[in-house]
């Protein structure tokens, strides 16, 4: 019954993350060259976690093409939490359920959101990367709410901060 709880939460989450998306891409960001065109030098250099961006977009210098390898770089690391998460047991596999579930969710919410990047849908893309972020946050509450500590806290942050930059890059591109 808490789990459910925790989907208000999260939606909140969501809005709040799309809103802060928004909100970013409004206020200097269009100042950059963008689409298909290389904007050159660094483009994680204003993302928020600069250097999880750099790993994942491997070179890309222009927006389209680094936002669909951070977005292809988290589905496989959220393949990878998922498969992490099927090998714990003890008192967490119930919750553990929970994150196998908000991962294969957020997989499905991400796939989409390649579909929304080659028809150009900016808004449809952020909003299922947003729901990807909520579904790592998701986890993590399962565990806080039945008073334990997440095992997959630290893969959750790493998921986190890769889709947050995913939602970066896409401001660059229109």
């Amino acid at each position: 019954m808490a789990f459910y709880r925790s989907k208000s939460f999260s939606m909140v989450f969501l809005a709040m993350a799309t809103l802060l998306v928004l909100t970013g891409q409004a206020h200097g960001r269009r100042s950059l060259r963008s689409g298909r065109r290389s904007i050159g030098g660094d483009i994680c250099r204003r993302a928020d976690y600069p250097a999880v961006c750099r790993a994942a977009v491997k070179g890309q210098t222009n927006p389209y093409g680094a936002t669909q390898a951070a977005v292809k770089q988290l589905i496989s690391s959220t393949a990878a939490a998922k498969k992490a998460a099927s090998k714990a047991g003890g008192r967490a596999a119930q919750v553990l359920g929970v994150c196998r579930e908000n991962y294969d969710d957020a997989l499905s919410s991400l796939r989409t959101s390649l579909g929304n990047m080659r028809a150009h849908d900016k808004g449809s893309f952020n909003s299922y990367v947003s729901a990807a972020l909520t579904d790592y946050v998701t986890c993590d509450d399962a565990f806080s709410e039945m008073g334990l500590r997440s095992p997959l806290q630290k893969t959750n942050t790493r998921l986190r901060q890769m889709a947050s930059n995913a939602l970066y890059l896409a401001t660059l591109w229109r």
